[in-house]
């Protein structure tokens, strides 16, 4: 159900598309992010001896800050509505499973996602042989499994934002 009034548009403008695209592009940051982190713990998972120097880098210790690129959806999100003059807002379904979709993911990814991440961290700085300590599997294959989820519930936001139903 879209809020707009007959005769009315949908809100258009360079503001608007500027907004739009800041928030298209947080959504594909955060994607990237949180793909990239898979793929390094997959490549963690997957090695039989030292870790590439690139896999170390990545797992270097300290805040996963582009991840959290995922907040700046909804703050692009509700000025995008803000700037619909009433065209869309919240009580429309597509807007509202938008945000549920969003709210699942990032308590996904503040939860389990990131917290594993930081697991992995932790262990690859305290082992410096070729073998991969267990708990650091562990974190790994937590870290592929939430990945996943975050990616399907951001993925099922995108297709709600975008057919509107």
């Amino acid at each position: 159900m879209t809020m707009l009034a007959a005769g009315e548009g949908p809100p258009t403008g360079p503001a608007f598309t500027v907004v739009l695209v800041g928030h298209v592009a947080s959504v594909l940051v955060a994607l990237a992010v949180v793909v990239a982190g898979a793929v390094s713990a997959i490549r963690v998972l997957t090695s039989t001896g030292e870790l590439a120097p690139s896999v170390r880098a990545y797992f270097s210790p300290g805040v996963n800050w582009a991840g959290r690129v995922l907040y700046l959806v909804p703050v692009f999100g509700a000025a995008l509505l803000a700037m619909s003059r009433g065209a869309y807002g919240l009580g429309a379904t597509w807007v509202d499973c938008g945000i549920g979709l969003w709210a699942a993911a990032t308590m996904l990814a503040e939860g389990v996602l990131w917290p594993a991440e930081r697991r992995v961290q932790r262990g690859l700085a305290a082992s410096h042989g070729a073998e991969v300590p267990a708990p650091v599997r562990r974190a790994c294959r937590t870290m592929c499994l939430a990945a996943a989820g975050v990616i399907a519930l951001v993925v099922g936001a995108m297709v709600v934002m975008f057919a509107k139903p």
